[in-house]
């Protein structure tokens, strides 16, 4: 017997067929599952696909949310109770907070994204010879998420509408390295026609000859400024703008008609996904500014870096001249002006720079005050924050924005050129010389106040109120007293005498007295110029001027 069983272990014969036999049953359960998990991943990628569909579905009819994705998958080939959960909420587009927190479940006007859970099972082909204990199927369970792809298109800037000609004649001609003689009723047309951005951008690639397939290439070419501003009339023309608004863009095109100075628009507007589309399709909302806001705009953009000086013909009391030093420096990198955008973006101001050199008419020995006033205004900002959109209603949408004005330096000191120019670093200027009686005495001043605010106020903005691009003025806080009258709260005056310091009396009394009653009247040139440059002192205002609501984006 132990001889027969030593003679079958020592027996080859056969041997390759018992191993073929082993060997195929592997490689049977090998290609099983290689059958089975492919079959899975497919179905998988298959049930993504509608369970993304089904989130779109839901996001974009809220209302109905569930039956809005329940028919999506009826229609994309899945059995309508596959759709296990749906749950609408608030989607915030906030970078800061993590992914899963950024969709909160709830209902109700804020409600602006929905959830969507599907759990089907998907037969095992092969498998189920092999593992008939599994069932012969397998559970797969996908998610997606979708929010409302509501936009909007939102600005800061300024709010011209009472205008004051010479000022704005000298300020803008300077901008545009000309001279202008616009009447005060050219600028009020100006401001008052509203100029849609995308229909300028059509007439700028025709009267540029661009070529151009897109909003997008339009913004990024390099155009001449005449051709800006007779687009700019273009355009006022085929939206229906007023006659004096019309002959004011003509006058202003001719003044700058020799330059050869060009720019290109990316910081006077930023189209977002609508930037992608062709010149001749249709877009769903507006984007606009008035004719002046578009012109100062330009002719910031125009200047460029260049420091611009000139003489201001202010007729004010108590003034006997004005010089005015600017320098606009770049806005943020990846801004602009006008944004058409979802939750989340924002759009900036230019950090501005002024130093106005006034001479202030006195009496006695104080009859002519020499007063350096300098200006350093950050760049203020508006966030888009919310799209409110009601159900098949667009005219109960509202949106809402985030606005912190800019912070404001002023200083009545003497500021150099180099520290003008240098935007990397502020100014900390020594006391000026405000006055010079034949050297044989002085007086200096030295002062300094900050009007800053570091948080968002939200802004709100109605249908009505959007489809009218009211301008609404956010201030850092409420303050009575002017900036000159805060300014000479803190002026520290020094009269010296042949040099040793020696005090005159009633000198500094004099000068001071001049200064604090040219307060009121230089407010109102400051603000006349600063109106002009689009930014205000410690305030920002902001408008949206077109809504898109309806359609949906897949967020996770």
């Amino acid at each position: 017997m132990i001889r027969s069983f030593r003679r079958f272990l020592a027996d080859r014969r056969g041997i390759s067929t018992i191993v073929f036999a082993g060997s195929s049953l592997v490689l049977f359960g090998f290609g099983t599952m290689a059958i089975d998990v492919g079959s899975f991943f497919y179905q998988k990628r298959r049930q993504q696909t509608a369970t993304d569909l089904a989130a779109l579905a839901a996001a974009a009819d809220l209302e109905r949310a569930t039956n809005a994705a329940r028919s999506s998958a009826g229609r994309n080939g899945f059995s309508t109770n596959t759709i296990e959960t749906v749950q609408t909420g608030t989607y915030t587009p906030d970078a800061r907070l993590a992914p899963d927190a950024r969709f909160r479940q709830g209902s109700g006007s804020s409600a602006n994204a929905a959830r969507v859970e599907m759990r089907a099972t998907t037969p095992m082909i092969l498998g189920r010879v092999l593992a008939p204990s599994l069932g012969g199927e397998v559970a797969i369970v996908t998610r997606a998420t979708a929010a409302q792809d509501a936009q909007a298109a939102f600005a800061i800037g300024s709010r011209l509408a009472r205008v004051e000609g010479g000022a704005l004649n000298g300020l803008l001609g300077g901008l545009l390295g000309t001279s202008l003689s616009l009447s005060v009723m050219d600028y009020e047309g100006l401001a008052r026609a509203r100029i849609d951005l995308f229909g300028f951008a059509r007439q700028l690639a025709t009267r540029a000859a661009i070529s151009a397939l897109t909003f997008d290439d339009v913004i990024r070419a390099s155009i001449r400024i005449g051709d800006v501003i007779l687009a700019a009339q273009d355009a006022a023309r085929d939206q229906g703008a007023g006659s004096d608004a019309i002959a004011a863009l003509g006058r202003l095109a001719g003044a700058v008609a020799g330059s050869a100075q060009r720019i290109n628009l990316q910081s006077l507007v930023s189209f977002g996904s609508h930037g992608g589309r062709r010149l001749n399709e249709e877009v769903p909302l507006k984007a606009s500014l008035s004719a002046l806001d578009l012109v100062s705009a330009a002719a910031q953009i125009a200047n460029g870096s260049r420091q611009l000086d000139l003489s201001l013909a202010v007729n004010v009391p108590g003034l006997a001249s004005v010089s005015l030093k600017l320098g606009i420096g770049e806005r943020p990198v990846g801004t602009s002006l006008v944004r058409v955008d979802r939750a989340g973006a924002s759009v900036h101001t230019a950090q501005t720079r002024l130093l106005l050199t006034l001479t202030l008419v006195g009496s006695g020995q104080a009859s002519l005050v020499k007063l350096p006033l300098y200006l350093e205004l950050a760049s203020a900002t508006a966030r888009l924050t919310s799209v409110s959109c009601g159900a098949g209603d667009i005219t109960s949408s509202r949106v809402t924005l985030g606005v912190t004005p800019a912070v404001v330096d002023a200083w009545i000191g003497q500021v150099s050129n180099a520290e003008f120019n240098n935007f990397s670093t502020r100014p900390n200027p020594p006391p000026a010389t405000v006055l010079d009686l034949l050297g044989l005495a002085k007086v200096t001043a030295r002062a300094h106040v900050t009007i800053s605010n570091t948080s968002e106020t939200p802004v709100s903005f109605s249908y009505a109120e959007i489809q009218r691009a009211d301008k609404k003025t956010t201030s850092t806080q409420n303050f009575v007293a002017s900036l000159l009258s805060r300014l000479v709260g803190d002026l520290d005056l020094r009269v010296e005498l042949l040099g040793l310091g020696l005090p005159i009396p009633g000198l500094d009394g004099a000068v001071s007295g001049v200064i604090a009653g040219a307060a009121a009247p230089l407010d109102q040139v400051l603000t006349s110029l600063l109106n002009t440059l689009g930014v205000g002192l410690g305030q920002a205002d902001s408008w949206v001027s077109g809504v898109r609501c309806g359609g949906a984006v897949l967020i996770q």
